[in-house]
């Protein structure tokens, strides 16, 4: 009777999304890594979100265009 729109890709990425952040929040929790390092790593993953986000987005982009 009533159609619903199907918005499942957006839903999956934000799961995952979520899911990464915990993961790694709860991973920096319980490292054995000094202060330097930790951040070090902080900065890496960061850096990996942001080109994941970066790259999903022009995804987006060219799929809308």
């Amino acid at each position: 009777m009533f159609h619903k729109e199907d918005n499942n890709g957006a839903a999956v990425l934000i799961s995952f999304l979520v899911g990464g952040i915990v993961g790694a929040g709860l991973a920096l929790l319980f490292a054995p890594y000094s202060g330097r390092k930790m951040r070090g790593k902080i900065a890496d993953m960061a850096e990996d979100v942001r080109d994941y986000a970066a790259d999903y987005t022009s995804k987006i982009k060219d799929k809308v265009s």
